[in-house]
């Protein structure tokens, strides 16, 4: 009786044990390309993302496990500020990627998880996608599990623009920016930009940090001092432009 009583509480301990490891999203670490087929014409372009050490984050919710991933939005301006057009986007067409926030928030949560890319769509008077208004799949694909390429087309102008590159990972806090004062999104979003030479692209373009998007409270815009930040930082480790 002892022994079956026994081997019951090691099979349930072993269960129990099984479950707490239960990884919901597991992560595969091998590179792939993303090509999008967005209207019109111009110059194909490759976006290599290559992920940095903090690329995800685990958070466990019960006996499940979760890999919070980045989302990314990447964009191509004038010299003054113009949007000119969204490349790409993690997660806008409502069917590819599952995100409590996103379900709840709606166009609310681009807002605050891109808060300078929303602020340059309003000003374009375009809509942020919602479950409403989802995005294509010329734009938009499920938060890639590890580094990736994106393929798409930049316009053939040969005056100089910018290309920006917006990611924020939800519930990344550290002691600067906490649950408390950042609510959701802890470490604002980081923003990425390159620009082009005059005549037209030339490349390899890498990347370059410019600052972050603010807090959720602050106005909309790029401020360049990231001495808070910790683990964004790390998130990735190069993003390169290619034209073809």
């Amino acid at each position: 009786m002892r022994f079956n009583l026994f081997i019951n509480a090691v099979c349930c301990a072993a269960l129990a044990g099984m479950s707490a490891c239960c990884v919901m999203n597991k992560l595969d670490n091998s590179p792939h390309t993303i090509i999008l087929k967005p209207d019109g014409t111009g110059t194909p372009v490759t976006i290599a993302i290559t992920k940095g050490p903090d690329w995800s984050q685990r958070m466990q919710a019960g006996p499940f496990v979760f890999n919070i991933l980045p989302q990314i939005v990447i964009w191509t301006e004038t010299m003054d500020g113009r949007l000119l057009k969204t490349l790409y986007i993690t997660g806008a067409d409502y069917k590819k990627f599952n995100h409590a926030g996103k379900g709840k928030k709606g166009a609310a949560f681009y807002a605050e998880c891109f808060p300078v890319w929303a602020g340059r769509m309003k000003s374009a008077g375009q809509s942020l996608p919602s479950k409403e208004a989802p995005y294509t799949d010329a734009v938009t694909s499920a938060t890639p599990m590890s580094s990736f390429s994106v393929r798409s087309i930049v316009p053939s102008d040969t005056a100089p623009y910018s290309i920006f590159c917006e990611i924020n990972k939800s519930g990344d806090v550290n002691e600067t920016y906490t649950k408390e004062n950042n609510d959701w999104v802890g470490q604002p979003s980081l923003i990425y930009r390159v620009t082009t030479a005059p005549g037209g692209p030339k490349g390899p373009l890498k990347m370059e940090l410019a600052g972050h998007g603010g807090r959720l409270r602050d106005n909309p815009a790029i401020y360049p001092d990231v001495s808070g930040f910790t683990t964004a930082l790390r998130q990735v480790e190069a993003i390169v432009v290619n034209f073809e």
